[in-house]
């Protein structure tokens, strides 16, 4: 019964959101000291999730961390929390690190959380690896999925 009430909830708090987010800021994941994740994979998820927002949503609009949202958007806020990095070895150029994280999506103005799901997935550096695993595409996915962002 508990579960069939946890669905419900969400459903209905991503029904309300729907579409209502024209702008995106998507900051860096940090992760708990005894997790080595370092600057360049921090930047590299951050690029690769704007990036994978950017093709799927041509028509939002892309925020600093820190910015205010420009005025008559509101803004979705991507953020998370790292429980498990592996660097890994890359063969042939796929690939790259593997990672897990605690991922939350929230509405910038109130801080009201929409989605906290753990995810995994590989952080694309450099413009290698299998895009097709990458955590950035499952993010965006989650999004389109729930019809947060605006498509037009």
């Amino acid at each position: 019964m508990l579960p069939a009430l946890c669905a419900i909830f969400c459903v209905c708090v991503l029904v309300q959101a729907q579409g209502v987010y024209s702008a995106v800021e998507v900051d860096r994941f940090s992760a708990p000291r005894n997790i080595a994740f370092p600057p360049e994979a921090q930047a590299a998820l951050a690029d690769d999730i704007a990036r994978e927002l950017s093709v799927e949503f041509p028509a939002i609009l892309i925020v600093r961390p820190g910015e205010a949202a420009p005025q008559g958007h509101a803004m979705l806020r991507i953020s998370g929390v790292v429980t498990r990095y592996d660097p890994g070895k890359k063969r042939f150029g796929l690939g790259g690190p593997a990672i897990q994280a605690l991922v939350t999506l929230l509405d910038a103005s109130t801080e009201k959380v929409l989605l906290n799901r753990e995810m995994e997935g590989r952080v694309i550096i450099g413009g290698s690896g299998d895009a097709g695993e990458s955590l950035a595409k499952k993010i965006v996915k989650i999004c389109n999925a729930a019809h947060l962002v605006a498509s037009n």
